[in-house]
């Protein structure tokens, strides 16, 4: 997802070269130190609207909303580039259907969140030890089970704890099954978030800063 704010208007590209060099240069000047001062104003507005809609766990996903100036063409204006580091954000702006590559569905964790990295580690532990399997619930769906057995209790100490909190329970019996994650063909995401939004929001102040960085300029 990449968003891209730039003053490069042909009107603005005529005026320029109306002005001369050493104007220009001057303009050109006035204008990336006003963006790149105003550029984290800009990201943490974009940060502050992504942490407003989503519930966010972990600070890197916001983390990477960032707002970076590039002037690298001495003939154009500067530009105001909005993008995230995190390759599969733009989901949430735009939504989707998330499906496996291979067609043999995905495996979306229950009673909680859990990072895909330790999720994926603990699935195959528990498959390598023979205490993985599948049931159908009444309602059709798919779910992957495991044993509540001594040999595993470190690996489901996670997804026994938000099992006994979703179902009012205190204790599970030796020998329990302990409901694990469901198996789903495919997932769609709405549109959750608007970032192109919240950059034009700050456009007006971006305006104002700009026109204030050139006043006074060629008297």
């Amino acid at each position: 997802m990449k968003i891209s704010l730039t003053l490069n208007t042909a009107t603005a590209q005529v005026q320029l070269r109306r002005w001369g060099g050493e104007f220009r240069q001057q303009v050109k000047t006035a204008v990336t130190r006003t963006l790149q001062q105003q550029a984290k104003l800009v990201q943490d507005d974009v940060r502050a609207h992504v942490a407003s809609r989503l519930d966010v766990k972990r600070s890197v996903f916001l983390k990477g909303f960032k707002a970076r100036v590039y002037d690298r063409d001495p003939a154009r204006l500067p530009a105001l580039l909005v993008k995230s580091a995190i390759p599969w954000a733009g989901i949430h702006q735009s939504g989707g259907v998330v499906a496996s590559s291979k067609g043999k569905g995905l495996l979306i964790p229950l009673h909680g969140r859990i990072g895909r990295k330790r999720f994926k580690v603990m699935v195959q532990e528990l498959m390598r030890g023979g205490n993985a399997f599948f049931v159908k619930n009444k309602r059709g769906q798919i779910i992957l089970m495991a044993e509540n057995i001594r040999e595993h209790d470190k690996v489901l100490s996670g997804p026994k704890r938000r099992y006994r909190k979703a179902a009012g329970v205190s204790r599970l019996k030796r020998g329990a099954d302990v409901p694990i994650a469901v198996l789903v063909p495919r997932v769609q995401l709405r549109s959750r978030i608007d970032v192109t939004g919240a950059v034009m929001d700050t456009v007006p102040k971006l305006a104002i800063a700009i026109e204030k960085s050139l006043l006074g300029l060629g008297r």
